[in-house]
């Protein structure tokens, strides 16, 4: 597939590919005798991890590191030791938003005036 259906079908733009190629993330297109990038299935499901990854805030670094290790356990086990990282940050981050919150709400509670009566 061309660039332009790979950017459509990841949803994403043409830019970030070509980006992401630079960077060696992607595997090489090949091209066309038109000059043209043709990317095959692969390219798809390479993009879409780089772009949930970074969603769930996961740096080009640390996918470059995973997507440079051979396929298997060991792959598997780093993955899933990383994803278990980033769920403690994020539970840590929720436990000081609350604290945040709950903060506020006290605040908000302090300053209230005093219903007037007539």
């Amino acid at each position: 597939m061309r660039i332009g259906e790979l950017a459509n079908r990841a949803n994403i733009s043409t830019s970030k590919i070509r980006f992401y190629e630079a960077q060696g993330l992607l595997p090489a297109s090949t091209r066309l005798p038109n000059g043209y990038r043709n990317f095959g299935d692969y390219a798809l499901e390479v993009v879409r991890f780089i772009d949930r990854a970074q969603s769930l805030g996961f740096t080009l670094r640390d996918v470059a590191t995973h997507l440079s290790m051979p396929h298997g356990d060991r792959r598997k086990v780093r993955l899933q030791a990383r994803l278990e990282e980033k769920l403690a940050e994020l539970d840590d981050h929720l436990e000081k938003v609350r604290a945040r919150r709950a903060l506020i709400l006290t605040l908000i509670d302090e300053v209230k005036l005093p219903c007037a009566t007539a």
